[in-house]
């Protein structure tokens, strides 16, 4: 409802008088007992204290409802958040006590008791003691979600910025499926958490997950998804064992819904929500551009009008154009990553050339004249190598995209399934044939089972248009669309088949074949795909450029 809010200011004060009608009805319901909130003898509803747990969902609206209601009307919304923390706690589902250390499951869930190590509710909560912070500025809420987030991705984090979840939290394991809600769910907190805290580790999160594990739960044409993505996903079909915790063993084939359809109504919002966010103001003048995507925006700024557009081709490169109009002057900010070398420059109007310094809140400044001006930004960035945690294996970046090894594969399909075992055929509409499951198997000779040699690795472009308003392949995410590879020395290694996925990571290499070049690309443009590699010193091979 604030989002729609926001997209329709013609009926602005409609929504929020709903809204608060919805609130007044809460805050009596819950002052009665908890009525509808806590279950008691005899109710029927909520019987496995989802909504209990998820205290912090209402009171993200009812906050932003708060700063958008006169005076008279803000001790009933106050109220109401005060009323739902503690219910929480007396329903024993306050987050501040999961995410402490001999709590805080540091591997995969075992049996979970109670809800906390669901994987959404996980995402979720990691926003419940900072809400509380907002109402009652307690700093150990603020240094407790900045331990929370480093936990969750400390234990359970993926190379793709999501955190493994295939129901419950699945430890390291890139054999471990991570829901494509998380990765949704993920991005709205880590994004609310950045506008709230400025810690540039939680954009970056929010645009690893924008970037890979999402795009990569979603076939590039947006008819079907998984239910599950895996780290190392070397074929995409009804397992023949079961990897994961609690999702059956269909539950990465790419379909309309592989497992419970929570996936299918939810996966869409997370695109939208980041571009919405895209621009954040900073103070009564100030305006950051914090997620680097292609947006634009127009607002008032401290009794200005100010447009700005930002043509980029971000992620798939690192040039942002900016065009700005405004009324009068303002201060502009770029979020500077946290892996943009000292490379990185802005061009000034008039063909000044300057470096980007960070500033304490890792932006860089520059004050827009009144009139029309422009600016160009390039980040500098290399290929990283980064050790996966707790493991021999290493992932591959370029910017804020993960590198995969990109795997041949033929695809079969069939009709759509019904959720529940994924058996039933549903019922055919020949309106939309794209609605089909889809299974993916490597080609004869493709190769999954590889050790690779980081000291070899060589960046080439299929085609690099560095002008930012000329267009991208679409969609980008197909499979060879993204203009840049990575060629890397690799060769096949002995890695065993466990319940029907490729088990772990091999923490002794045994090579059984000849070194070869293999190619790496974007993680989401290879559905078929291992981003957690061991390493191996192989003799130097004649790599192409």
């Amino acid at each position: 409802m604030a989002a729609h809010a926001q997209a329709e200011p013609g009926r602005r004060d409609e929504i929020i008088n709903s809204m608060l009608r919805f609130t007044r009805l809460a805050y009596i319901m819950i002052q009665n007992n908890y009525q509808g909130y806590l279950s008691h003898e005899g109710d029927r509803f909520d019987p496995l204290k989802f909504g209990l747990a998820r205290a912090h969902e209402f009171s993200t609206t009812l906050q932003w409802l708060y700063e958008n209601v006169a005076e008279e009307n803000r001790s009933v919304i106050w109220d109401t958040m005060d009323l739902m923390w503690t219910g929480a706690e007396i329903g024993g589902r306050d987050w501040s006590k999961f995410f402490v250390t001999g709590e805080f499951p540091t591997s995969a869930s075992i049996k979970p008791q109670p809800n906390f190590q669901h994987g959404i509710n996980v995402a979720q909560g990691l926003r419940y003691m900072a809400q509380k912070y907002r109402m009652n500025h307690d700093e150990k809420l603020a240094r407790q979600t900045r331990e929370a987030v480093d936990m969750a991705f400390r234990y359970h984090g993926t190379p793709s910025g999501s955190i493994t979840s295939d129901e419950f939290l699945g430890g390291l394991s890139p054999q471990r499926g991570t829901e494509l809600c998380m990765a949704v769910e993920l991005m709205f907190s880590l994004s609310w958490l950045h506008r709230l805290f400025g810690d540039n580790d939680y954009a970056d999160l929010t645009e690893q997950a924008a970037f890979n594990a999402l795009p990569g739960g979603i076939s590039p044409d947006w008819w079907t998804h998984q239910y599950v993505t895996q780290s190392n996903q070397p074929w995409i079909k009804r397992l023949d064992g079961r990897p994961f915790y609690d999702v059956s063993p269909y539950g990465n084939i790419f379909g309309l819904e592989p497992d419970y359809p929570c996936c299918l109504v939810n996966h869409h919002q997370g695109l939208p929500k980041l571009v919405c966010s895209a621009f954040v103001r900073k103070g009564s003048n100030g305006l950051i551009h914090r997620f680097l995507i292609p947006a634009e925006t127009s607002m008032e700024l401290d009794g200005g009008h100010v447009s700005v557009t930002a043509d980029t081709h971000y992620p798939f490169d690192q040039v942002i154009s900016y065009r700005f109009t405004t009324t009068k002057s303002f201060d502009f900010y770029t979020r500077l990553p946290s892996w943009a070398t000292a490379s990185s420059c802005a061009n000034l109007p008039g063909g000044r050339v300057i470096p980007l310094v960070r500033d304490h809140d890792d932006v860089f400044h520059f004050t827009v004249p009144a009139g029309s001006s422009q600016l160009t930004v390039t980040l500098g960035t290399e290929v990283r190598v980064v050790n996966r945690p707790l493991s021999s294996a290493v992932s591959i970046y370029w910017g804020s995209l993960l590198y995969a090894l990109d795997i041949a594969y033929t695809e079969t399909s069939t009709a759509p399934t019904h959720w529940k075992k994924n058996v039933d055929p549903l019922p055919t509409d020949s309106t939309y044939p794209q609605l089909r499951d889809r299974m993916l198997v490597p080609e004869e000779e493709a190769e999954w089972r590889v050790a690779i040699d980081p000291s070899q690795i060589v960046i080439h472009w299929a085609n690099r248009d560095t002008d930012p308003e000329s267009p991208l392949p679409n969609p980008i995410y197909a499979r060879g669309a993204p203009p840049m590879v990575i060629s890397v020395a690799a060769t096949r290694i002995a890695w065993p088949v466990v319940n029907g996925a490729a088990h772990g990571v091999p923490t002794e290499v045994t090579t059984e074949g000849e070194p070869f070049v293999a190619k790496f690309v974007p993680f989401a443009s290879a559905p078929l795909h291992m981003a957690e590699v061991p390493t191996v010193s192989l003799p130097n091979l004649n790599l192409p450029r």
